[in-house]
C-alpha cells in the first residue's frame, strides 16, 4: 500500500539544495524492496559530493511528513528527517515521542504510589533524563544507518547470522540471547554479545526502546550500558531489504569479497578459539574444576588452532582436564591446583603430538556442542564443506581457495 507523503522545506534552503532535497524523496510507487528512485551515489555524482555529503544536506534542510501515518494516540502524522527513518515506518502502529513519554512516566507513577512524594519526583527527573537519552541514542542511530550498498562484508555476514538465529517471523525484530532456545548465535555469550554490540555501534541493530527499557542503563558518567543478553533490537532496514542481504550473501561476489577481506580470517580464528575455551569450561564444569581461562590459555589454544583443528584439540582438552581430575584424588591436592595444572596438561599433550610422540585423536560433535549460526555462516556456507570450522584450520580452508588445492571431507568417530 502506497504512503502518502509531503516534504517540507526549511525557508533559506538553495535551489541546489531543493533540488537534492527533491531527488532524495523521490519514489517509486508501490514499490517496496527499492522504493527511491535516485541512489544518494548518484545525486552525488551529479553534484560532485559523496553520498554522505547528500545525506546530510537532505536532513539538515528538509523532512518528510507521512500522512496516513500517524500516532495511535494523538494522531500526529509521522516525520522523517532521512530515508532509513522512512523505510522503518513499516511498522503496524507508531506512538510519538510526545505520547510515549506520557505513557511512560504514567507507568511510572502508577508502580509507585505507596512511594514517598519527594523520592517519587527525584526518581521520574532521574527517568526522565534517561528516558531521552535513550531516545536520543536511537535518534542517532537512525541518521547513521548505512546504504545497503555501503554495508561492510563482515558487518553483512554477521547480520545475517543474526538474522537466521534471533530474527523474529516478520523480520522486523530480534528475540533476546536469554529467550533463544534453538541454535546458539556463536560458540559462546561472551561472543553473541560482541557481535550485537557491533553490529549495534554500527546502526544496523537499532534499540528497541520499550522492550528494552528495563536492560538499559546509564552509569555515573551518563553512559548507557546494555544488558545484551535480555535486551532485544529492531532491524534497521525493511524485510524485504533484509531478505536481499540473506539472498546476496550466498552469491559467490559476495563470498569472495568476504573471503579477501582480512578481517574475515581474525574473525574465524575467533570463532575456533572460542570453540575450544567453551569446551573447556565445560569439561572443567563437569569435573568440579575451575581453571583460569585467561590471555595466558587464550594464547596457548591459538597455537595449538595454526596446526590443529578444533576436533583434535577437544581430544587434547578431554585428556588434560582428565588428567587433572586424577590429579585431584591424590592427597594434599586442593581443587585449585588440580585446576591449574589443566594448562600445562594441554601444552604437555600438544608438545608430544607434536613430535608425534603420542597420537593424535579427534572427535566429532555431540548435542552438549552444537554448531553455531554464526560457525555454520563463516565456515559451511563459504567453504562447502560439512562443518568445516570444526574439522579444518583456518590456514587450511583458504588454502583450499588456491587452484588445484583439495580438502577431502573426513568424519571421526566419537570419542567416549
Amino acid at each position: 500500500m502506497a504512503m502518502k507523503t509531503k516534504v517540507a522545506y526549511k525557508l533559506d534552503i538553495t535551489e541546489d539544495a531543493k533540488t537534492i532535497c527533491d531527488k532524495y524523496w523521490l519514489r517509486i510507487k508501490n514499490n517496496t524492496k527499492n522504493p527511491f528512485i535516485y541512489s544518494c551515489k548518484e545525486i552525488g555524482d551529479e553534484f560532485g559530493l559523496t553520498y554522505r555529503e547528500i545525506t546530510r544536506i537532505a536532513e539538515d534542510n528538509a523532512y518528510l511528513t507521512i500522512l496516513d501515518y500517524r500516532c495511535v494516540n494523538c494522531s500526529t502524522a509521522k516525520i522523517c528527517c532521512n530515508r532509513a527513518e522512512f523505510i522503518s515506518s513499516y511498522l503496524d502502529s507508531w506512538e510519538c515521542e510526545n505520547c510515549y513519554l506520557k505513557a511512560f512516566y504514567r507507568r511510572q507513577q502508577d508502580s509507585r504510589r505507596d512511594g514517598n512524594e519527594s523520592a517519587l519526583q527525584q526518581q521520574l527527573i532521574k527517568e526522565n533524563s534517561f528516558i531521552n537519552q535513550l531516545m536520543q541514542f536511537r535518534q542517532t542511530q537512525l541518521y547513521s544507518v548505512p546504504s545497503l550498498g555501503d554495508i561492510d562484508i563482515i558487518d553483512h555476514y554477521l547480520l545475517v547470522a543474526v538474522l537466521t538465529c534471533l530474527g523474529t517471523d516478520n523480520l522486523r525484530s530480534t528475540i533476546s540471547l536469554s529467550d533463544n532456545l534453538n541454535i546458539p548465535l556463536s560458540p559462546s555469550y561472551s561472543l553473541d554479545a560482541k557481535i550485537l554490540d557491533r553490529l549495534m555501534r554500527k546502526n544496523l541493530l537499532l534499540v528497541n526502546i520499550e522492550n528494552s527499557y528495563d536492560y538499559v542503563h546509564a552509569n555515573e558518567d551518563c553512559l548507557l550500558q546494555f544488558d545484551l543478553f535480555k535486551m532485544t533490537f529492531d532491524f534497521a532496514y525493511s524485510p524485504d531489504q533484509l531478505q536481499k542481504l540473506i539472498i546476496d550473501s550466498k552469491d559467490n561476489p559476495s563470498k569472495k569479497k568476504l573471503i579477501h577481506n582480512p578481517e574475515y580470517k581474525e574473525w574465524c580464528q575467533y570463532v575456533q578459539l572460542e570453540e575450544c575455551v567453551s569446551y573447556l569450561t565445560y569439561c572443567s564444569n563437569n569435573n568440579n574444576l575451575a581453571p583460569i581461562v585467561g590471555a595466558k590459555m587464550a594464547s596457548l589454544l591459538n597455537s595449538c588452532l595454526l596446526d590443529h583443528s578444533v576436533s583434535e584439540i577437544y581430544y587434547m582438552i578431554w585428556e588434560g582436564v582428565e588428567r587433572a581430575s586424577s590429579y585431584c584424588n591424590k592427597p594434599s591436592i586442593d581443587k585449585m591446583r588440580a585446576s591449574d595444572s589443566i594448562y600445562g596438561n594441554i601444552q604437555k599433550m600438544y608438545e608430544k603430538i607434536d613430535n608425534q610422540l603420542i597420537e593424535n585423536k579427534k572427535y566429532s560433535r555431540d548435542d552438549t556442542h552444537p554448531k553455531s549460526v554464526l560457525t555454520r555462516t563463516f565456515f559451511d556456507e563459504i567453504h562447502g564443506i560439512e562443518d568445516c570450522g570444526f574439522r579444518h584450520t583456518v590456514d587450511d580452508l583458504l588454502k583450499q581457495l588456491q587452484p588445484h588445492k583439495n580438502i577431502s571431507t573426513i568424519y571421526y568417530p566419537r570419542l567416549l
